[in-house]
């Protein structure tokens, strides 16, 4: 009896053996853009050229904005300075030709920025400018045709004075009616608020409220604590970088990111909320129509 279940523990631990060999040698079999796989592809996302350049607002001069910074792109600015970004995943011997606005001379180069303070003071704002980039890509073994070594693509930029906020001009609350995403079929309200005079809590104002929340009774914006923030247009992103130290961590639930992302019109919201708090992290979405 000993002498079997000698043989069984090491039968057992060279199939164990075997099994942790396997999951670093052997060979996968569905990812195409990985070599060691059965199914690769050479030319798996490399058949046709991209032209969709990327804006952002410019920098002016300051450091770039870093990787949390992840803006939904908007082609509508509410500032004078833009910055142009070739496409993602194009072949490196690509070459790129920028026809800004009616500039005498075209541009050259992948990544460059462009203040349009004297279009804008000479034409006023709320005014479209275009913007025409044109990709030259010799061909190669991959690229389905012969269109796809030349492409041009037209887009329009608008400026706009405009400042999209949560709040209707004059106010200090904003009331939505929408769903949760982990209720979709079940209406929910969703009230956010700025406080300026008084207490919650044991907090003194100022502070933002939110209330609705499916399983949070109400929540206090970050306090006491550094925080980052970025926006476009439609889009404006706040990140705590030590929710642990705000002075409201327990209120504020440990909030680490705020996405409010307005959807066609500021009437029309989304936002996404993520939690760090010590119980595990975990994420609120909720999307509405503006209700006052």
């Amino acid at each position: 009896m000993k002498k079997s279940y000698k043989y069984l523990v090491i039968l057992l631990a060279g199939m164990a053996l075997v099994l942790n060999s396997c999951k670093e040698d052997c060979p996968c079999t569905d990812d195409p853009t990985n070599p060691d796989c059965d199914n690769y592809d050479p030319c798996f996302g490399k058949t046709t050229v991209d032209t969709y350049f990327k804006v952002r607002s410019g920098d002016n001069g300051f450091p770039p904005p870093e990787e949390w910074c992840d803006l939904v792109a908007c082609d509508t600015f509410n500032a004078s300075s833009v910055r142009f970004d070739i496409p993602d995943g194009n072949p490196l011997n690509s070459s790129y030709e920028w026809q800004i606005g009616t500039e005498a001379e075209t541009r050259k180069g992948n990544s460059f920025e462009v203040d349009f303070s004297d279009y804008l003071r000479l034409n006023g704002w709320e005014t479209r400018i275009p913007i025409s980039l044109t990709v030259r890509t010799p061909m190669n073994e991959c690229l389905q045709s012969e269109d796809e070594t030349v492409k041009t693509i037209t887009r329009e930029l608008f400026f706009t004075n405009e400042r999209w906020n949560i709040y209707k001009q004059g106010k200090e609350m904003a009331l939505f009616e929408g769903y949760y995403t982990s209720e979709p079929g079940k209406k929910a309200f969703l009230k956010i608020e700025y406080v300026r005079d008084g207490n919650f809590r044991g907090i003194d104002a100022p502070y933002g409220l939110t209330t609705g929340f499916p399983s949070i009774d109400t929540l206090m914006g970050n306090k006491d604590c550094p925080i980052d923030g970025c926006n476009n247009f439609i889009h404006r992103k706040i990140i705590s970088l030590y929710p642990e130290n705000c002075s409201n961590k327990k209120l504020a639930h440990y909030i680490k990111s705020t996405d409010i992302v307005f959807e066609g019109s500021n009437d029309h919201i989304y936002i996404k909320y993520f939690f760090t708090p010590p119980t595990g992290d975990f994420t609120v979405e909720f999307r509405g129509k503006r209700k006052q």
